[in-house]
């Protein structure tokens, strides 16, 4: 697939990209370079005051403790919140 890149350096993710990533207008995207790639990764950015602070104790919690060899990802903040309750309590 060829985007077009504005004059604000601004692009259009295709309408099957970004519904295969459930991505939705304010999402948020880290942008990086690989060689000569552009890479976008959707990240969910977590407020505190959307979630209770003892989700955010757990989650800061089981990540100080290292992830698993494998990569870790999530769809969404309360998916991650999910996994990672599920994992405190083996």
């Amino acid at each position: 697939m060829v985007v077009k890149v504005s004059s604000k350096h601004q692009v259009t993710i295709p309408k099957n990209i970004a519904e295969a990533f459930d991505l939705k207008k304010g999402d948020v995207l880290e942008v990086t370079r690989k060689g000569n790639k552009i890479v976008m990764v959707p990240k969910e950015v977590i407020y505190k005051e959307k979630y209770p602070q003892k989700d955010l104790e757990t989650a800061e919690k089981v990540l100080s403790e290292g992830l698993p060899e494998e990569e870790v990802s999530f769809k969404s903040g309360p998916k991650m919140i999910k996994s990672l309750k599920k994992r405190i309590k083996k």
